[in-house]
């Protein structure tokens, strides 16, 4: 480990807050202010080589000279520098609190209408740097502070473009490519749009813990990134209304000019779906957890998967009597039958009669191509099913798909263990 560094400048040291591949991000003192203040300094040994040396002084001169322009509530203020120091930092306003990376996990996720008000914050922030010429580059969770009052933060500009054309700019491909327009990774001139495609992907993630992009490496998802279309919100989590869908989906247009002309059209976009969102859907969402977890079905589903697993399909209470599947009919999705009873026929005759906690139609799921129903289920009595669609549980990520292929088989084999003694018996 690291030893801590008792000052640097001026400044007192009192904790690490964040290490990276460039350098380390520590809590510092000003005695001179009374004030917390976030030092960020290169790390020494990237310092010792002459090639890497020029590199990372060239950053950190970019980051300081572009931050040193702005001046807005939601980026992070720069306070001081020094280039000159044999390891050269810079002195931000210290955010108390940490990076929305923090919530992009589906068992992390902040409630809808957070997500919302926070890009809608960003929007105003990255309008704030277009109008004073800069690209930021690098719009990602981990750059994204969320304060403990709620405030958002945009931090590090040290990828940001000037638009001006000043030739101290880094260039060639700088960003983090998950989150990369199309014409970032083509290498193409940037404008405001490039951001804009990368807060798309930003929300997207923040709503559903996945990045829309990912492939299997940097080659996969900057290929995705230039040629496949955004998957569907929807499919990854379809309590959203299909208005967000249609926001995000926008946002992230291949081609710049099918974006929002400009930040205040997308955030006002944002801001529209905000104001039509429920008020207790954060609640709700506590409630179907909690009644995921307690079904054997879920036994062996970790927290994460059983979140995304929660919002991947739409819930459903439904009266006795209801058709849930037809017979002979497509079956593009599975049931989960959360209370209440169903029953199986087949040519108007009773096969069998299910309770909760079990699936249903899993079948056209597990085998490819399109599948006709080979049974109806009626709903015995009252019932409330989770109903995800097959493509849907496709698109997710390949933990939660080996998850559900695990607790199909154990079904499948249970069925097929009680079938095998009601034939003896």
């Amino acid at each position: 480990m690291a030893t801590l560094p008792a000052t640097i400048g001026k400044y007192r040291i009192e904790r690490e807050l964040g290490r990276g591949a460039s350098g380390t991000v520590y809590l510092g003192y000003d005695p001179f202010r009374s004030r917390q203040v976030a030092i960020k300094q290169i790390h020494a040994h990237l310092l010792a080589d002459p090639g890497q040396n020029a590199r990372y002084r060239k950053l950190l001169h970019n980051e300081a000279i572009l931050a040193g322009r702005l001046s807005h509530p939601h980026i992070v203020q720069l306070l001081d520098v020094d280039e000159d120091a044999d390891q050269p930092y810079l002195v931000l306003e210290y955010v108390e609190g940490g990076p929305l990376a923090d919530y992009a996990t589906p068992d992390q996720l902040l409630p809808v209408a957070t997500v919302l008000d926070l890009a809608f914050k960003c929007c105003h922030a990255l309008e704030h740097a277009q109008r004073q010429g800069l690209v930021h580059r690098d719009i990602k969770p981990a750059n994204l502070l969320l304060r403990r009052d709620g405030e958002l933060k945009l931090a590090d500009f040290g990828a940001a473009l000037m638009l001006s054309g000043d030739e101290t700019q880094l260039a060639g491909l700088v960003g983090s490519p998950s989150y990369m327009s199309p014409e970032q990774v083509m290498e193409r001139p940037l404008t405001h749009h490039s951001d804009m495609f990368s807060l798309g992907v930003v929300i997207y993630e923040l709503l559903t813990g996945r990045r829309p992009f990912d492939g299997d490496s940097n080659y996969a998802t900057i290929y995705r990134i230039s040629t496949e279309p955004a998957p569907s919100l929807l499919l990854a989590r379809q309590d959203l209304p299909p208005r967000l869908d249609e926001v995000v989906a926008r946002a992230l247009a291949k081609k710049a000019q099918d974006r929002y002309a400009t930040w205040t059209d997308f955030a006002d976009a944002l801001l529209d779906v905000n104001r039509e969102l429920p008020s207790d859907a954060a609640g709700s969402e506590a409630e179907r957890f909690q009644q995921l977890r307690a079904l054997a079905f879920f036994q062996d589903f970790h927290d994460v998967a059983l979140w995304e697993a929660l919002r991947l399909g739409t819930w459903h209470r439904l009266d006795a009597g209801t058709i849930l599947m037809a017979e002979g009919s497509p079956g593009d999705s599975f049931h989960l039958l959360m209370e209440g009873r169903v029953a199986i026929s087949r040519n108007g005759i009773v096969l069998s009669t299910i309770d909760a906690g079990v699936s249903i139609g899993e079948m056209t799921y597990l085998q490819s191509g399109q599948q006709l129903r080979t049974a109806t289920a009626t709903a015995a009595t009252d019932v409330f099913i989770l109903v995800i669609r097959n493509e849907a549980l496709r698109q997710a990520s390949a933990e939660l798909q080996a998850q559900f292929d695990k607790a199909f088989i154990k079904l499948l084999v249970g069925r097929l263990v009680a079938t095998n003694r009601q034939i003896a018996h």
